[in-house]
């Protein structure tokens, strides 16, 4: 009986360290991510002029807010993904079945399209292939003028400073004059302005708001909108240097 459980015994020691080593090198494996990696379909530009035309669909430009006001495909929505890309997507298009095309840089489209798919936004398209730089070659594009605190100080004319910051923001200090709007959904933002054609110089902290701003009140058929690049931040040094 003894020499059975030794023989037993001596076997378990030789069949488990396999065992054993399998399953620590399954453990030592990643485990599978909660999001998969999803690739967003190229869109020719024919498909993708095709899709713009419905009126269910909005364009979401992720270049960055300076590149986006020199040259956009009008109506687009800008949201820049280098910055708080996930916390003013959900704020200005809180609807995740919203139908989106996509404009991007060509080295931010898998992580433009991976990112979508992880905050679950279902309606995305697919992404026009060559980017911005396929649309200039035959279509249109609207463009706003970006103008520097200096530039700004030197302006005459009358129009409408729009502060898009948060009124927490606009309290500890904000420009003369200035109106607090502070930027929220895509449907309800700007309704509050009229459009009497005067210039809207829109700004925000630093740069970042403002340019999603600017391209919202544009879609919505503001014409005479300037940005006032570096923000408050750029504006209050300026006042500080004069």
């Amino acid at each position: 009986m003894n020499r059975i459980l030794v023989a037993a015994l001596v076997g378990a020691i030789f069949i488990c360290p396999g065992v054993l080593s399998a399953n620590a090198e399954q453990n030592l494996q990643p485990k599978e991510s909660h999001y998969t990696a999803v690739d967003l379909p190229l869109l020719a530009l024919k498909q993708f002029k095709k899709l713009r035309k419905q009126r269910s669909v909005v364009v979401l430009d992720t270049r960055s807010g300076d590149d986006f006001l020199n040259g956009f495909i009008p109506r687009s929505i800008n949201i820049g993904f280098k910055g708080p890309f996930d916390t003013f997507l959900q704020q200005v298009i809180p609807d995740k079945n919203q139908k989106l095309l996509i404009v991007a840089e060509e080295q931010d489209r898998t992580a433009v399209a991976e990112r979508l798919a992880q905050l679950g936004y279902t309606g995305a398209i697919g992404i026009l292939d060559g980017g911005i730089d396929r649309w200039k070659e035959g279509e249109p594009v609207d463009a706003v003028t970006n103008l520097s605190a200096g530039k700004f100080g030197e302006r005459s004319d009358p129009g409408h400073i729009v502060d898009v910051r948060t009124a927490k923001e606009f309290d500890k200090g904000h420009i003369d004059n200035a109106m607090n709007i502070p930027l929220a959904d895509f449907t309800n933002f700007g309704n509050t302005l009229e459009k009497d054609n005067k210039p809207l110089y829109v700004h925000c902290q630093s740069g970042y708001r403002s340019a999603v701003a600017v391209s919202i009140l544009r879609a919505k058929g503001f014409k005479n909108v300037c940005n006032i690049q570096g923000g408050y931040k750029a504006l209050k040094d300026e006042i500080k240097e004069n």
